[in-house]
């Protein structure tokens, strides 16, 4: 096994929590009043950005730190912790999807459809984070 920075581990995990709790939170509003806030769709924007980037920086030092493997994208950290067990690829596809949502949101703002993201983060979006942040937790547990 390799030794990893547990306590880098947690810093980024709460992150991701933090994120994921404001998503949660956006969500429970109906979604007029999701639609009516522009501060609610930024926040929401923002917090995808948070988890994505936290997410990626978290798995970039998996990689590094347990398979001195490097990458050259967002998506490509998540399908490579997949390929190396770390997490199921379930869960790497939907958070590379995540991933290219944080791009378009990032890098074409003008294209951003609130209400899907609305939509996709109170169906399916939440439990492939919580999916991620227990598939990872039980990975570092693993290690001495």
């Amino acid at each position: 096994m390799c030794r990893i920075d547990r306590e880098r581990v947690e810093c980024f995990l709460k992150e991701i929590r933090e994120g994921l709790e404001v998503i949660k939170e956006i969500t429970n509003m109906d979604i007029n009043s999701f639609i009516c806030s522009r501060s609610v769709r930024f926040a929401i924007r923002y917090s995808i950005i948070l988890i994505v980037e936290s997410a990626a920086d978290l798995g970039i030092t998996i990689l590094k730190q347990c398979f001195n493997e490097s990458v050259r994208s967002y998506r490509e950290v998540f399908l490579k912790l997949a390929e190396k067990g770390v997490i199921s690829l379930e869960v790497a596809e939907g958070m590379a999807s995540l991933a290219s949502l944080r791009n378009m949101i990032v890098h074409r703002y003008w294209d951003v459809d609130d209400v899907r993201i609305y939509r996709e983060a109170r169906g399916r979006g939440t439990d492939i984070i919580e999916r991620f942040i227990k598939e990872i937790e039980d990975h570092v547990s693993k290690d001495p």
